[in-house]
């Protein structure tokens, strides 16, 4: 089994990874693998709604040149996945 984190904060090392590395102690004592992506500093683009992903039901996004394939692929392998963020104003990231 395997458990995929993501941490959204722009802080690489910062409360929510230490969180998440928590979270992760308690699983690998359980034997479960563990892999930690951290987006911040990663180039991502946002969507832009050109239905490619939609239409040929790949998997991918077609805009190329970010680390979103690259994560999405890791996502398809995850048993679970774990989403950190921080929050600003009482909301998510």
């Amino acid at each position: 089994m395997k458990v995929l984190g993501i941490n959204g904060s722009a802080r690489r090392d910062g409360n929510t990874a230490i969180l998440i590395r928590t979270v992760f102690g308690e699983l690998e004592k359980a034997g479960i693998e563990t892999e930690l992506i951290q987006l911040g500093g990663k180039p991502l683009r946002g969507c832009t709604a050109c239905y490619q992903c939609f239409e040929k039901k790949n998997k991918r996004c077609a805009v190329a040149g970010d680390a979103l394939n690259g994560i999405i692929e890791k996502m398809l392998e995850a048993d679970g996945i774990l989403l950190g963020s921080p929050t600003y104003f009482a909301d998510v990231t």
